[in-house]
């Protein structure tokens, strides 16, 4: 055991100089590595963005990567599926952002359009045409060029955005007036007045304008509105008619015009707020005014859902157009069902009308609706005692809705 001992402790004397003369380990860095995701992605995994689907293009699915490089640039490159025209068409959308929040939109596309998006949302015109064929836009077919700056102004819970910008369009009919096919949908497919209702014709040729305007919100806890005002003057439009009246029971002519310009104002806003215990009054407006000749891919539509309930749907058409609208709700809180929520009372009153040249008499609608959770019916009458052509004296209707 002696031995033993001695030879250990000779063995650790021997080696404390060859430690010595070791290199030291090398340092380990405990600095942390910044990873940066690359700038350019497939939304939703796969590229995919949101569907939609109408009576023109059947489904409408975008597909394509984006480019986002920090905070001042996004840009997206598309190609969109249109399954009932058999269309493959092409987008680049460039946005870039300032500190500041100010935009400037480059934007190019061949796509189908319409001017009535504002009575629905993308989202429940989708819902609706799918269901029961009531879509609720007129469209058109075109390549669009577009640029627009857009400075932001914000103050507190105020904002405007005023805007100047520049377009050029080259457009075309969508279909004939008695379409032999049409995207499928629940119900509706083969009425004239639903999917099969045709889309008016416009006048093919180029449109090159200036843009210009300004948008408005204000976004407190017990108000919320918007309101956009958009001017567009055309340096040149393309030849073609220009008819006196475009409701299609209405007598009317047509007459040639050679290229002009024109000047479009547009005018859209919505409000609302609470007035006692949990009911809100919420009112909307949208309107046209035009100077000089319109083509028709810039005229504007009214009639049936979403707008005035006794007319049939876009029956009412021009270059000018007015209409209002107030809903007041009312829940009834009392009644409460397992997933569906409480139940609602909707008091709404709505005017407008639209013309060619001059602005027609104001078709008025006064109605009650009842809902809950998606489920929706509505009874509007026309309370003139003489109505204008193509309103009815009531209106019923049951179906489904996304907004209340």
């Amino acid at each position: 055991m002696k031995r033993i001992l001695i030879g250990m402790a000779a063995l650790a004397f021997a080696a404390a100089p060859l430690a010595a003369q070791a290199p030291p380990p090398p340092a380990v860095d405990t600095g942390y590595v910044d990873y940066h995701d690359s700038p350019l992605t497939l939304p939703l995994g796969i590229g995919f963005r949101m569907p939609a689907y109408d009576r023109v293009d059947g489904l409408s699915l975008p597909w394509g990567p984006r480019l986002e490089l920090g905070e001042w640039l996004r840009a997206d490159a598309l190609a969109t599926y249109r399954s009932h025209l058999g269309n493959f068409d092409p987008t680049l959308d460039f946005r870039f952002y300032t500190k500041q929040g100010h935009e400037l939109t480059l934007f190019a596309s061949r796509g189908t359009y319409s001017n009535d998006e504002w009575i629905r949302g993308n989202l429940a015109n989708t819902v609706a045409s799918f269901a029961v064929g009531s879509d609720a836009r007129n469209y058109f077919r075109g390549d669009r060029a577009e640029a627009k700056l857009k400075p932001s102004l914000r103050v507190g819970a105020f904002a405007a955005s005023p805007m100047v910008g520049a377009l050029f369009e080259n457009a075309w009919t969508t279909s004939s007036l008695h379409p032999v096919s049409t995207p499928w949908s629940v119900f509706g497919r083969t009425d004239s007045l639903k999917m099969r209702r045709p889309n008016p014709p416009i006048t093919k040729g180029h449109i090159s304008s200036a843009l210009a305007g300004v948008g408005f919100s204000i976004d407190q806890t017990s108000l919320a509105g918007k309101m956009a005002v958009t001017v567009e003057h055309a340096f040149k439009a393309p030849v073609g008619a220009i008819c006196s009246k475009v409701y299609t029971a209405s007598p009317g002519f047509c007459t040639r015009r050679s290229a002009s310009n024109f000047t479009q104002t547009t005018l859209d806003a919505n409000i609302t707020f609470p007035t006692f215990a949990e009911q809100t009054f919420t009112a909307r407006a949208h309107a046209l005014l035009s100077s000089g000749l319109l083509p028709q891919q810039r005229y504007g539509y009214l009639g049936g859902a979403g707008t005035l309930a006794t007319v049939d749907l876009l029956a009412l058409g021009g270059d000018r157009l007015f209409f209002a609208q107030g809903d007041y709700y009312i829940p009834i809180k009392l009644i409460t069902l397992p997933f569906l929520g409480s139940p609602y009372v909707d008091l709404r009153y709505a005017a407008g009308n639209a013309g060619v040249g001059v602005m027609p008499s104001l078709i008025q609608n006064v109605g009650v609706g009842v809902g809950i959770s998606y489920l929706r019916a509505d009874y509007t009458i026309d309370p003139a005692s003489n109505r204008f052509p193509g309103s009815r004296r009531s209106e019923f209707s049951i179906g489904i809705s996304l907004t209340r």
